[in-house]
């Protein structure tokens, strides 16, 4: 599997088709709608598993039936607050006489039924008040499920295709995710909730090493903020979305369904050139570049050409030798090269921290003072910061300086945040934002850097296992809205010590500002040195490494 296009450089025959041409502009096009569609998946149990306004009801004062929310006599029925006055309620001291203040005890007891002021969310339709380890279990279940997801279907597109992969998983979150509309109990829910999210959380990994394996070395800043951008888009839309279809079963069934479409993508989209010349598959790879070729208008040299026909010797001696040595599976390559087993592990962190802080603000947003769509919506909107901020400087000032900077701006700002007075609420806001940036920054910028840090043939394996060992922290995110009940102040000193840990790890992996993709493991480990070396004769490298010196 450490087959190498030796003679072809792909990055300038990326070039020499011109990436912003139609063939490229059309697909695109198609690759963003997956993001688009993937933020409107990614996180809804934000809203379709949100809390609801409940109490107890009285059965003394009123029937089980009842649909007034707020009677006269409540107040003096309800405990002072907290969490007991939703699950508890004093006694009348006479059941003969009408409810009324200065009617009840003071002594507490455990409520049995509950009326609730919406039944917009799953809290109501399965009667879940006073167990709020169900409703935040909803989120830590779905991240689960992106757990076991990442690696199979990183294994599905190393090994046949990312074509495979990404239709597999847009179509199948789709099928499986419109399933949860017809739920008749919260057991069955949570089983659908997790089907969906393994068979659709690797949608945007496959969208995302399609597009970066279809563009040249000097656009993947380009990739990343555009990809970026069309995740904050369909974000928005997430939350209009949210408001418009507030009941949560028509949302499933508005949302839902229109990813079937994806179907269609077997036939319009092509496979990645890179995944097809490094599987030696030189023919479909040879086919879809005359194509693209033709419909840019562009005349590819000679020289492309001569050496595209003539990769077919080299990567047969290559499999060859493979064969002759047993052909080790991938991870034995890996587990033998304890650069890339570091790698692996320090990448792993930097997962886990994004999505450890990026998930647990983002759930804690609809806890903010105000209407929970437009705080939603506002938290979103400020990742264009950070989409824009990366698009600027990551070419400009390397991969690890930005990363490191964005990490350490999170840290500081979560952790400040526990030292804001109450009395200064916009303080303890705009930190919020700062860190949300930050982060978002650090999220973006590091679906690029670890996919520069791995080689081509086990790029989205590894990519995979990175993002499944991330899932731990989004896996626990859900669970802060608890943790805050007890310590206030823990989860923001939780989310801003793991993002100083992970800027700190930034200084010990190499920096991939101006790199070709590694092809092979041995190339992986050793991209310093090949950093800004084009292979022998390749002009068109030469002139890109000395122009492309400055972005993301």
């Amino acid at each position: 599997m450490s087959g190498k296009p030796a003679s072809l450089d792909v990055d300038g025959l990326m070039r020499e088709l011109g990436q912003f041409r139609r063939f490229h502009l059309i697909n695109y096009f198609l690759l963003a709608l997956v993001p688009f569609a993937a933020a409107i998946y990614a996180v809804n149990y934000i809203f379709l598993a949100a809390d609801v306004p409940y109490r107890c009801v009285i059965p003394e004062c009123e029937s089980a039936n009842t649909t007034e929310y707020s009677p006269a006599w409540l107040e003096s029925a309800l405990a002072a607050g907290g969490r007991e006055r939703r699950c508890a309620s004093y006694a009348p001291l006479d059941t003969q006489l009408p409810c009324g203040e200065g009617g009840f005890s003071d002594e507490l007891r455990t409520c049995d039924q509950w009326l609730y002021a919406s039944r917009d969310t799953i809290v109501a339709e399965f009667n879940l008040a006073c167990q709020e380890w169900k409703r935040t279990l909803v989120g830590t279940v779905h991240n689960i499920g992106m757990l076991v997801s990442l690696p199979i279907l990183g294994y599905i597109s190393d090994r046949w295709g990312r074509k495979r992969a990404l239709v597999l998983s847009c179509t199948l979150v789709g099928a499986i995710g419109s399933l949860k509309a017809f739920s008749i109990s919260y057991e069955m829910y949570v089983i659908v909730e997790f089907l969906e999210t393994v068979a659709g959380a690797s949608a945007f990994p496959a969208a995302y090493i399609l597009t970066i394996e279809l563009l040249g070395q000097d656009k993947r800043v380009l990739t990343t903020a555009f990809l970026g951008i069309m995740l904050v888009i369909g974000g928005l839309s997430f939350a209009m979305l949210a408001k418009t279809f507030a009941y949560w079963r028509t949302f499933i069934l508005v949302v839902y369904p229109p990813s079937l479409l994806f179907l269609s993508y077997i036939y319009i989209l092509p496979e990645s050139i890179r995944w097809l010349l490094s599987k030696s598959r030189k023919e479909e790879a040879a086919e879809i570049i005359m194509s693209a070729a033709k419909m840019n208008k562009v005349t590819l040299s000679d020289e492309t050409i001569k050496q595209l026909y003539s990769q077919e010797e080299k990567i047969q001696t290559i499999d060859e030798k493979k064969d002759t040595e047993g052909e080790d599976g991938l991870w034995i390559q890996v587990l033998r090269s304890p650069i890339i087993m570091t790698r692996l592990a320090i990448c792993s962190w930097w997962w886990i921290t994004c999505t450890f802080v990026f998930y647990g603000l983002a759930i804690n947003s609809v806890s903010l003072a105000g209407d929970k769509y437009t705080n939603y919506m506002l938290v979103v909107s400020v990742e264009i910061i950070a989409v824009v901020t990366n698009a600027l400087v990551l070419d400009r000032f390397g991969r690890k300086r930005t990363l490191l900077t964005a990490y350490t701006i999170c840290g500081i700002s979560c952790i400040s945040i526990t030292f804001v007075p109450t009395s200064l609420s916009w303080l303890a806001t705009f930190l919020y934002l700062i860190g949300k940036i930050a982060i978002t920054q650090a999220f973006s910028g590091i679906y690029m850097y670890t996919s520069e840090l791995f080689p081509t043939h086990a790029r989205h394996s590894l990519l995979g296992f990175c993002s499944m060992v991330g899932r731990v922290g989004s896996i626990v995110a859900p669970q802060m809205p608890l943790l805050a009940i007890y310590v206030d102040w823990l989860p923001s000193v939780l989310f801003g010590a793991t993002a100083l840990v992970a800027g700190g790890l930034m200084l010990t992996t190499p920096e991939t500002l101006n790199t070709r993709l590694p092809d092979t493991i041995a190339e992986a480990e050793h991209i310093e040195a090949r950093s800004l070396a084009p292979p022998p004769g390749d002009k068109g490298a030469e002139q890109a490494n000395g122009q492309v010196t400055s972005r993301f």
